[in-house]
């Protein structure tokens, strides 16, 4: 079953078009990545996020940073893909996929637990009282959501992350 699930989440990836306009992304080195913000040392009012919506919010497992962390190291060459962008006047928060060799950090990220699969869906803009742009088609994402969903389901399967049952019995204590 997790072979079946990890081909599956690999084909679909391969498969997705990334972007209304063909978005090509950019590379990660121009980016610095702390936690989950990304920022440019040339762009002072963009930053750039690995959660879509409710990131603020998202439950997240203690070593979520130490796997951003190394994935980054370890995928020197990954691609920065523009998925929405919350465009206000002094600021802006693109929320991205960082891709390398057909895996990302954000499938990543879910399949070990360190969020719910919840905080990767973009931000609608029918809901929004900001102006959202969104970079990418709705199969690719539509595609992408059904990787996140597998991932989860094996993170719950496997009792990784915010899933194990010592962090679920510490929450429910406090």
């Amino acid at each position: 079953m997790r072979n079946l699930l990890t081909l599956i989440a690999l084909i679909a990836l391969i498969s997705c078009s990334f972007g209304k306009e063909k978005s090509e992304g950019f590379k990660l080195s121009n980016l610095k990545f702390k936690s989950i913000f990304g920022y440019s040392t040339s762009d002072s009012i963009q930053a750039y996020c690995l959660l879509g919506t409710g990131f603020l919010r998202a439950r997240f497992s203690p070593n979520a940073d130490s796997l951003i962390d190394a994935w980054i190291n370890n995928h020197p060459n990954a691609i920065t893909i523009p998925i929405s962008t919350i465009d206000e006047p002094n600021h802006k928060l693109t929320y991205c996929w960082l891709v390398d060799n057909g895996d990302t950090i954000n499938n990543y990220l879910i399949k070990n637990g360190c969020f719910p699969g919840g905080a990767m869906m973009h931000p609608e803009s029918s809901t929004a009282k900001v102006k959202i742009k969104i970079h990418i088609d709705r199969k690719g994402y539509s595609t992408f959501i059904k990787q996140i969903q597998c991932a989860e389901i094996f993170a719950k399967k496997n009792k990784l992350g915010i899933w194990s049952t010592e962090l679920i019995t510490k929450n429910n204590r406090e």
